[in-house]
C-alpha cells in the first residue's frame, strides 16, 4: 500500500500491476483518457479507481488530493481466480472503474493503513487476510465473471484444526503468515480465511491477537521480574507500547495496572 499526500495535477503512463486507489481527502475534478475514451468526475474522499496493468492512460486534476493506492499483482489475482471459481484465469478479464463508491473497498482501505501506520502485531496476519477478501471482492464484483464461487462447507475438520492452533500456540513471538496456516490445513489461502472463521468465531488474525494478549496476561502475573518490554517482544509486539495499545483495548487498562492489581 502506498500512502500519497499529494496526487499529480498530470501524469501519463501505464501500471504494470492492477492499482486500486481510494481519494481520501481533498475534492477536484479529474479527468483519465484512455484513448478515445474519457472519464471525468470529482475525487471526493471515499471515491475509488481501479485500472488494471498495460493500459496507457493520461491522468489530469484541478488540484492535489491526499489517496490510498493498492497494487495487486496480476499473478495473486490469477490465483485467485483459479481456486476460488475453478476455471483458467486468462478467460477472465477485470473491468476498469473511475470514481466509483464502493463502502467496502474504501472500510478495507482504511483499515490497511491504520494496521500499517499502528504496526500491530496482527498486521501482517490481517493484511494477507485483507489482501485475500479484497481479491475476491474485485473478481466477484468488478470482472467479467459472473459465476459466484464455490463456498466451503463447515469449518476445518477437528485434526486440521488442531495443527493449525498448536502452531499458533508455538509461535507467538513469531511472524504468523496466513499461508502457512493455510497450508497446515491443506487448503487455499482463501478457504482457510472462511473455514477458520466458522470454527472459532474469529478470523485468524483477532485469534492471534487473543491468544498474544492472553500469553501476556499470563506472564504479567506469573512472571513479575519479567518488565514489560520483554514481555512484548517474547510475545511478537513492537514494543510495549504496543503491548500497552493493545492491551487497553481488550482488558481495559495498561500491563503495568494489569500487574499491580494482581499484585496487591
Amino acid at each position: 500500500m502506498h500512502l500519497i499526500d499529494q496526487t499529480p495535477l498530470y501524469a501519463h503512463g501505464a501500471f504494470r500491476d492492477y492499482a486500486l486507489g481510494v481519494y481520501t481527502a481533498g475534492r477536484h475534478f479529474a479527468r483519465r483518457l484512455i484513448g478515445a475514451n474519457v472519464a471525468e468526475g470529482w475525487t471526493d474522499p471515499g471515491t475509488i479507481v481501479l485500472t488494471p496493468p498495460g493500459i496507457d492512460a493520461v491522468w489530469e486534476a484541478s488540484g492535489s488530493s491526499r489517496a490510498a493506492v493498492i497494487l495487486v499483482r496480476p499473478a495473486f489475482l490469477s490465483r485467485a481466480i483459479e481456486e476460488n471459481w475453478d476455471v483458467d484465469s486468462k478467460n477472465v478479464g477485470i473491468i476498469r472503474q473511475f470514481l466509483i463508491r464502493d463502502p467496502v473497498i474504501d472500510a478495507l482501505t482504511l483499515n490497511l493503513a491504520r494496521e500499517a501506520a499502528h504496526r500491530s502485531p496482527a498486521g501482517r496476519l490481517y493484511a494477507e487476510s485483507a489482501c485475500e477478501f479484497l481479491a475476491d471482492h474485485l473478481i466477484h464484483h468488478y470482472s467479467t465473471l459472473t459465476a459466484i464461487p464455490p463456498r466451503p462447507i463447515g469449518g476445518l475438520p477437528g485434526r486440521r484444526l488442531k495443527l493449525v492452533l498448536e502452531y499458533i500456540e508455538d509461535t507467538l513471538g513469531h511472524p504468523i503468515e496466513l499461508r502457512n496456516l493455510a497450508s497446515l490445513a491443506g487448503v487455499s489461502i482463501r478457504h482457510f480465511e472462511r473455514a477458520f472463521r466458522q470454527s472459532m468465531g474469529m478470523p485468524p488474525h483477532a485469534y492471534v491477537l487473543r491468544r498474544r494478549l492472553d500469553a501476556a496476561r499470563d506472564l504479567l502475573i506469573n512472571r513479575p521480574e519479567l518488565p514489560t518490554e520483554q514481555i512484548a517482544l517474547r510475545l511478537g509486539f513492537c514494543s510495549s507500547s504496543h503491548l500497552s495499545s493493545a492491551f487497553r483495548r481488550r482488558i481495559g487498562c495498561s500491563p503495568t495496572e494489569f500487574r499491580r492489581r494482581h499484585a496487591s
